[in-house]
């Protein structure tokens, strides 16, 4: 056959190839050990001769047969002329497989050779090796013209290298829909070599690829599994991934697992980190922390970020391994300086907040930040916002701190959108909006971000930046609290607090208001709200907005018992009788006693001490003795000297009949005489008729 013209990589490649031994019209003895059994009856030495290009039809892709053959078989067919069979032998030394040794110069004489014999193989493995570098310098450009020459011919890898470097605008304008097309010409032939197109196919319509094929799991798990069955390790790995999300095929963890452990074993990285993760995480299996531990480590030795990133998290948190900061903070800083964003940002957390016995260094923090911003990290973009806005380790810039938060609104950080509320809201490095406000607080909380729905609340619950819908906003509050954020539950009970005050005070003109106030004062007492729930037993008590009823009054008052005034409500209810209507009243000295006393104890009150006192003195609720009347005395003499009448009156009758005091006109009378100046119809009574006074009340 005539030679063409060397092209510039032939004559570059030429240097590194030996003239071949033997003729091209030399025979190979056939040797049965060396070929597949079912080649048995189909081949003979003249087809081998002529590089089995009869055998297609009869045994399938002519790859396949170059791929069974026997080194040494293919070492003598290469040796006697056989440039098809040189281009094999130039591959299996390229990629180290089929038993030869792995050798840029073996690789490159082979392939020369094929390649100037016009053997479109040879042309193919030539242009791999210029592609890669591998013996021969880089020239992508001479590499895409060698795999057109070879896809010209139908050649399976000629039209499958063209397509990479179509699909990626290497040595030729990028053209994706040529690239695909060469793809399903190159799949379609079949066989262990077409994995690659496959495995493409597969990758595009897993991913997408713009004005060319949209996303479409179905048809990318079909030809992943078409080159996982050639035990293409790549296609394992993505049709894990479609069995783990469910994408194309029925969702199954334990299916993906098996798939990643195929490839991981095989020794794809990205296998091996997704191993990791599932043992990590307990998907697919049980959590083995020590076994994703492995798998991270494996991966991390050939330099997944990612990889080096969680065996950091593994050291701090101590999954699979004893905990040990300084070991994790280790695996950070190794992945970031492979550029993994989440290890970057946490290397920011680490010195803003000085852990690990890292000093507290705010520039150092927000070095890393900006790094893992630069990347799309939503969180370290926020972070930097809240530097800016709040002059933390930067100048106080509150422009800038927008323009961050903006960007990690943008990156699908929904907290970021609640502090973009806020700066609207209040006019923060842009004109105050709070339409806008109310805006970003919806698009946080329909994210279900509990401090979202809390601002969100707030602003229907007072008419900041949209209509004001109280049943909305106790919604968007309730769930706020639901999610963790507790500050939404005293927005709400403020905010009942006061409408309830309002509406109370109206009720003096609009009667019917005295109803809804005392609804807001059971949702702000229902909330908590002790002030809320004293009010709501007074209007129980007095029939106010609600029918009266003694004990819903008792009850609301236990829920505000740490207030002064409801230990001195329950104290009077209790003394006084209550019950549902007409008396008698149920009556329960003690338990009086017992509230006025906590009252006594919380405030020195006139009114709580006369009542704890007149009960002591007359032996209500404790045991009638000296003792006690003494103690009751001592808290009316108290209360008496803050002004309280009914104590003075009490105290003076004391002094008169001598009980828990010792008898005294003369004390009696000028106790007597204040009340009765205060207005007290009893002593003014007494001091005229100068009866013997028994004290009653």
């Amino acid at each position: 056959m005539q030679k063409r013209s060397s092209s510039r990589a032939l004559r570059v490649a030429s240097a590194a190839a030996q003239p071949s031994s033997g003729s091209a019209d030399a025979l190979v003895p056939l040797r049965a050990g060396t070929l597949l059994g079912i080649f048995h009856a189909a081949l003979d030495s003249s087809l081998i001769e002529r590089g089995a290009a009869q055998a297609v039809e009869l045994l399938g892709s002519v790859d396949d047969f170059w791929q069974a053959l026997a080194l040494l078989e293919l070492q003598r067919m290469a040796q006697a002329g056989n440039h098809q069979a040189q281009a094999e032998l130039a591959w299996r030394h390229a990629a180290g497989e089929g038993g030869a040794e792995k050798s840029p110069a073996q690789a490159v004489r082979w392939a020369t050779l094929s390649a100037e014999h016009d053997c479109a193989a040879g042309a193919a493995v030539l242009g791999w090796l210029l592609y890669n570098g591998f013996g021969l310098p880089v020239d992508l450009p001479e590499a895409a013209r060698l795999f057109a020459s070879a896809a010209a011919r139908d050649d399976l890898r000629g039209l499958t290298w063209l397509g990479l470097c179509l699909l990626h605008g290497h040595g030729v304008a990028a053209d994706g829909r040529q690239a695909l097309a060469l793809f399903h010409q190159a799949a379609a032939k079949g066989g262990a070599t077409a994995r690659l197109a496959q495995y493409w196919l597969g990758r595009i319509h897993y991913f997408g690829l713009p004005d060319v094929a949209p996303r479409d799991f179905d048809e990318a798990a079909r030809w992943l599994r078409l080159a996982a069955g050639h035990a293409h390790l790549g296609a394992h790995e993505l049709l894990a991934r479609c069995h783990f999300f469910g994408r194309g095929v029925q969702r199954d963890r334990r299916e993906a697992l098996r798939l990643w452990r195929a490839a991981a074993e095989g020794g794809d990285a990205q296998a091996m980190y997704c191993m990791g993760m599932c043992l990590y995480a307990g998907e697919g299996a049980a959590q083995d922390g020590a076994e994703a531990m492995r798998w991270f480590r494996a991966a991390a030795r050939q330099q997944v970020a990612g990889a080096m990133f969680l065996l950091g998290q593994c050291c701090v948190f101590g999954v699979g391994v004893t905990r040990d900061l300084q070991a994790g903070l280790g695996w950070y800083r190794r992945a970031a300086e492979q550029g993994n964003r989440e290890a970057e940002y946490e290397l920011g957390e680490w010195h803003a907040f000085g852990r690990g016995g890292l000093a507290q260094d705010m520039s150092e923090a927000i070095g890393w930040y900006r790094r893992a911003a630069r990347q799309g990290h939503a969180q370290a973009q926020r972070k930097l916002g809240h530097c800016y806005r709040n002059g933390d380790g930067l100048t106080e810039n509150k422009a800038q701190a927008l323009v961050w938060y903006r960007r990690a609104a943008a990156g699908g950080d929904v907290t970021a959108r609640v502090w973009l509320g806020e700066c609207y809201e209040q006019g923060e490095g842009v004109a105050q909006d709070a339409v806008a406000a109310a805006k970003h607080y919806r698009a946080a909380a329909q994210a279900n971000d509990p401090h979202g729905m809390a601002e969100y609340g707030r602003c229907l619950l007072r008419g900041i930046g949209v209509a004001a819908d109280f049943a909305q906003a106790e919604r968007f509050l309730r769930a706020a609290a639901d999610a963790g954020w507790q500050p939404a539950l005293g927005e709400l009970e403020r905010y009942c607090f006061s409408r309830a005050e309002q509406l109370l005070q109206a009720s003096a003109d609009a009667p019917s208001r005295a109803s809804e106030a005392a609804d807001y004062y059971r949702k702000a007492g229902e909330l908590g709200h002790r002030r809320a729930a004293f009010m709501l037993g007074e209007c129980y008590r007095h029939g106010h907005g609600v029918p009266r009823d003694d004990l819903q009054a008792m009850t609301w008052y236990r829920k505000a018992a740490r207030l002064f005034e409801a230990k001195i409500a329950l104290g009077d209810l209790y003394y006084f009788g209550y019950g549902a209507g007409a008396p008698p009243a149920r009556q329960d000295h003690r338990e009086a006693l017992r509230w006025y006393e906590q009252a006594v104890e919380q405030h020195e009150d006139a009114y709580a001490m006369y009542s704890l006192g007149y009960c002591l003195l007359h032996g209500q609720g404790c045991a009638a003795g000296a003792q006690n009347a003494r103690e009751g005395a001592r808290w009316l003499r108290k209360a008496a000297a803050l002004g309280h009448v009914e104590a003075q009156y009490e105290l003076g009758c004391a002094y008169l009949r001598g009980t828990g005091v010792a008898r005294s006109p003369r004390l009696a009378m000028k106790w007597l005489r204040s009340a009765a100046q205060l207005g007290h119809a009893a002593a003014q009574s007494g001091l005229a008729e100068l009866p013997e006074l028994f004290g009653s009340r």
